[in-house]
Formats: structure tokens, C-alpha cells, sequence
């Protein structure tokens, strides 16, 4: 397959973004030293308020700078050590965030749905080893099982790359919409099931539908009763807020930078955004919590509330791939559990993470169980200080160390380009060589979206007459024409890399 370097731009771009970055500080992290020192602080009342004191002045700082706007939750030895709210829950309304505010979890969703096939496999109900093939008979990916997906080893596509071709983008669609569209229009499998690791939200949109195939439930009904509720998660819950007439009182709304604005815009008020196309998917997002909630999450995994010990084990052990010495990983340090990425340095010390992102929320999990320590973040504004800054900096407080802080974030603002010009740039565009993979450029009214070959379709605002910005990522485009053959092309300039595409000769 083509690694184009251009990656993530989707439902998790938090994971692309920051699954590097985390993998190797939590790397270098844990030091016998600074483990052994981090212990000692913890008995002495007035250190554990030197942190809360300078987690406050981290937050502040970023709030001020307009770097953070959500909540955060900082816990050690089952105490919260920091629990703040930030910023915006309705701009319009002027409505403040709280500490109990809702907003989407995007892929830390993932760990939810995870615990619901352990809940059915405890109970007899299925195997991890059960065929996908045994619940949905017409997909075509034979030897897939629920393992596979657990750990995203199905090698089954990506489905939030689907456009006006694949699905119907003038409605919003739903699990049953997307697995329609896998039996009716075969995607050839990346892989053969085992051998290798590709993550897609199909893996978890499948499994939220086996809970209901299994259970005979709904999904959200099922994970209210057996997941939610035991954990005492009382403010949790299955929400499409696009596709139901139920309001969450206290949620929070997501805004992503328009740069033809200036200004911060309701993701949802965005033409095309595939949020509100795909909010009726469930199992990869679609559950919303708030960090009280997820803190009880993260004590519940230290008991047996929701599974037996043993079970829960199976969550954070790394799944061998076949016909090879790897195991599931997206970096070399950080394998794949179900619905975690995890690090076992020792017997006895074991951390993992996730991350989210889906418009403009991004969400992070991270837990130190040696330690006992936990990270909450949830954000609902785009283009702020990414999760990954933001966890060192905490951590750095924890271990005692000054904090760095994150550089004040630059928005870019665009030029205007009249719509009939936009119109000149549309078009598909091909790689040389890779005749598989495209881009896909097209105008409404006054924006351009462009859209890669299985990507999200997403808006690029002009800098200049023809060179593009995105603002979901570090990304540009600039459009040309060879001055012989009159083709269009465009170059696409990402990580210092740039990429060639052109329009095929009519």
C-alpha cells in the first residue's frame, strides 16, 4: 500500500497525530529512580498540593493563551489530585463548561465496546475466536474473527473514508447503512486476518454490532445496563446527537477554526463535515461521559465490577500476529489491547492510553496503574494545544519536574477566492504510478473540500490564488497547470515531503 505521509485525517486524528509522540515518552518515562521517588511524594500532604497548585497555573496559562478549552482530571492513589473546567460549553449562549459537562468521546469509546464483548465471552455467549462470518454471513472477509477486530488485525477498510459513492451523504447513516454498503460493494481486504495491523473504526462498528446480535439489545441499552451503570457512570451514555430527539442538558458543543471566518464555527453548521453523515455510528465513537464519569471508569478496571479479573487480563495483553515473532502494534513499544494501546515494561508495571478525535472534541485517557495515576482530558474546540502536549506537561508535574509550556497556537486565516475560480480547481487527481489513489477536489459555494482515496473529505482555505491550507492538519495544496499540455496538477506538501498528483487527459 502507498504511504502518501498523509494519514489520520479522520475520526482519529488524535491516534495518528499522537501514537508516536506517546509511545516514545512513555518510553523513556518510567526510570527506577523516578518511580521510586514519585512513591515517597505521594505520602507528604503538602507535595500533593504543590501539584495541584501547579496544575492549576499549566491550565490557566493555556486557557489564557486560548490553548484549552474543556475539562481536565488528574488523579493519584484513587484521589483526584486536579478537576477543572474551562472555557466555552455554547459560545452563543455563553454557556460555561462544568466538571460534570458531556462531551463525545470519540475513540476512547473503543475500551467501552471492548468491555462489552469481554462481558459476552465471560457469560459463554460468544468466543474471541467466533468467525465474523458466523453473524454477518454476507461480509465477504472470511477468517476474520472478533479477536481480529478487538485488536485490528481484520485487515477490513476503513469506512470513514466513504463519499457520495459509497453512501448516501445527504442523510445521516447508521451501523446497519455501513454494513449494507460492505455487502453490497466488496472493499478488498488489506491483509489476511492476523498477519498485520491496520487501524479502522470498522473493526469497532462490527463488534457494537455483534453486542446487539448477541445480547438481543440494543447497543445503548446493553452498555447502560451492564457497563454504565455498575461502574456508577451516571452521566454516561450511547448519543447520536443528530439522530435522536433526546438533548443532554449539560453538553458540551464541539467548534472547529473556519479560517475564511476568522472565528470559531459549530462543527455541525459546516457544509459536508462527515460528523453529520456518520453521528449514528456506534461502537469506534458515539459514547458521551464526562470526566467524573470516566474517572469511576478507570477505578472500576482495578476491580471486578464489570469482569472477573481473569477476563479483564485479556484486555491489556498484546495479541501475537501470525507467521511472525510481532505482536498487534501501531508502534514498536505500544501493542494493542482491546480498546487500549498498552506498554509492559515488567511483570508488574503496565500503562496504556487512548486517544479521540471526531469534528472538533479530542479526548485522552492515559493510565499509570503502578502508580495508580490517571489523565482526563476532554476538549471541544479543534486547533488548540494537541493531548500529547498537554500529557507531558501534566506528567512532568506529577514526577516533580517544571512543566513546559506549550507555544501559544497559531490559526491560519485564508484570502478570498471568488466561487468561479474554486469551480477551475475541481476535479480527481492521480498518483503517478499508484492509479488506486486519488484526491478528489470539489467547490460549494465559496469552500473547497478535497477528499483522499479512503479519507474523510475535508475544507482547504486559500493562502494565495493556489495554494490551499487544511486546518485539521499540517497540510497544503497547490494547484498549477503544465503551460504545454494545458493538465491540471496539485502538489500536495506534508512533513516535508511533496507529493505529485495530476488530472487524467481527457
Amino acid at each position: 500500500m502507498i504511504n502518501v505521509g498523509f494519514v489520520g485525517i479522520n475520526a482519529d486524528i488524535s491516534e495518528a497525530i499522537y501514537i508516536h509522540t506517546i509511545s516514545h515518552y512513555m518510553k523513556m518515562k518510567f526510570l527506577p529512580i523516578a518511580i521510586f521517588a514519585g512513591l515517597l511524594f505521594l505520602k507528604c500532604p503538602a507535595y500533593a498540593q504543590d501539584k495541584s497548585a501547579k496544575l492549576k497555573a499549566l491550565f490557566d496559562t493555556l486557557y489564557l493563551d486560548q490553548n484549552f478549552n474543556g475539562c481536565v482530571l488528574v488523579a493519584e492513589e484513587g484521589k483526584p489530585v486536579f478537576m477543572k473546567a474551562y472555557g466555552y460549553a455554547d459560545q452563543e449562549k455563553k454557556r460555561l463548561l462544568d466538571t460534570k459537562s458531556v462531551f463525545e468521546l470519540a475513540s476512547i469509546s473503543k475500551q467501552f465496546t471492548a468491555m462489552a464483548i469481554m462481558q459476552l465471552k465471560e457469560k459463554g455467549l460468544l468466543s474471541y475466536e467466533d468467525a465474523l462470518q458466523k453473524f454477518f454471513p454476507g461480509l465477504p472477509y472470511k477468517g476474520v474473527t472478533i479477536r481480529n477486530l478487538l485488536t485490528h488485525t481484520s485487515g477490513i477498510p476503513e469506512f470513514l473514508g466513504f463519499g457520495s459513492k459509497d453512501i448516501d451523504v445527504n442523510k445521516n447513516n447508521f451501523n446497519q447503512d455501513i454494513i449494507d454498503r460492505f455487502q453490497s460493494k466488496i472493499a478488498p481486504a488489506q491483509f489476511a486476518p492476523g498477519t498485520s495491523t491496520a487501524y479502522s473504526n470498522t473493526n469497532y462498528l462490527l463488534l457494537a454490532s455483534i453486542v446487539e446480535k448477541v445480547s438481543g439489545m440494543t447497543f445503548s441499552n446493553y452498555m447502560k445496563k451492564n457497563v454504565f451503570l455498575p461502574a456508577g457512570m451516571d452521566h454516561t451514555k450511547v448519543y447520536s446527537r443528530l439522530s435522536t430527539a433526546e438533548k443532554i442538558s449539560n453538553y458540551a458543543s464541539d467548534y472547529v477554526w473556519d479560517a475564511s471566518e476568522n472565528s470559531y464555527v459549530k462543527t455541525d453548521d459546516q457544509p459536508a463535515h462527515m460528523t453529520n453523515i456518520l453521528d449514528g455510528v456506534n461502537g469506534p465513537y458515539g459514547i458521551s461521559s464526562n470526566v467524573e464519569d470516566l474517572f469511576k471508569w478507570d477505578q472500576a478496571l482495578y476491580t471486578t465490577k464489570l469482569v472477573s479479573a481473569v477476563t479483564l487480563k485479556d484486555a491489556f495483553l498484546p495479541t501475537k500476529l501470525i507467521g511472525s515473532k510481532g505482536v498487534a502494534s501501531l508502534s514498536p513499544e505500544m501493542p494493542l489491547g482491546f480498546g487500549w494501546v498498552i506498554r509492559t515494561d515488567s511483570l508488574e508495571s503496565k500503562d496504556m492510553f487512548h486517544t479521540g478525535g471526531f469534528g472538533g472534541y479530542t479526548s485522552l485517557i492515559v493510565r499509570y496503574t503502578l502508580e495508580k495515576r490517571t489523565i482526563i482530558l476532554l476538549c471541544n474546540y479543534s486547533n488548540m494545544t494537541g493531548v500529547y502536549e498537554l500529557m507531558t506537561a501534566v506528567t512532568a508535574v506529577l514526577d516533580g519536574e517544571q512543566p513546559s509550556i506549550p507555544k501559544k497556537t497559531v490559526r491560519m486565516k485564508s484570502i478570498r477566492v471568488a466561487a468561479a475560480e474554486l469551480k477551475g480547481f475541481e476535479g480527481t487527481y492521480f498518483f503517478e504510478n499508484y492509479p488506486d489513489y486519488n484526491m478528489q477536489v470539489r467547490a460549494e459555494g465559496n469552500h473547497l473540500f478535497a477528499r483522499l482515496t479512503n479519507q474523510g473529505e475535508f475544507a482547504i482555505y486559500p493562502e494565495s490564488n493556489d495554494t490551499f491550507f487544511y486546518t485539521v492538519v499540517e497540510a497544503k495544496i497547490k494547484f498549477s497547470e503544465d503551460k504545454i499540455s494545458k493538465q491540471k496538477r496539485l502538489t500536495l506538501f506534508q512533513n516535508g515531503k511533496e507529493i505529485q498528483m495530476s488530472q487524467k487527459k481527457k
